[in-house]
């Protein structure tokens, strides 16, 4: 691979759009900014997906529980684990070779909070 360049790294399809709901968990955020924003969807009453893909499932883990104490046990968590594909362009350095699609598959983990009436 020493002759290629990698161009676009593509774990999401254009156009896909997170829903109002939907936090998706990346390596450079900061997890007190999404428990702040998970602990206010929970409060205005909506459930809340949290999304964690690769390398930040971890993070997604631990903004799911850190959530759940602050909220006294109120909350009830659905888990989903499934895989997802994502495709890398490598352009050739040289003019000789032809430019390549690799496709792998990324472990996700998708955590659904729900308020439990008391």
């Amino acid at each position: 691979m020493e002759k290629y360049r990698r161009t676009a790294v593509g774990e999401e399809a254009e156009g896909d759009t997170a829903a109002e709901n939907e936090i998706r968990i990346s390596s450079h955020g900061k997890i007190r900014t999404y428990v702040a924003q998970i602990l206010g969807l929970l409060k205005e009453g909506k459930h809340v997906v949290i999304i964690g893909k690769g390398k930040t499932i971890n993070k997604a883990v631990t903004v799911a529980e850190i959530a759940k104490r602050r909220l006294d046990g109120k909350v009830k968590q659905d888990t989903d684990i499934c895989s997802v594909e994502a495709t890398d362009v490598w352009d050739p350095i040289e003019e000789d070779l032809d430019r390549l699609l690799v496709t792998r598959h990324l472990p996700c983990i998708k955590l659904t909070l729900h308020m439990v009436d008391s």
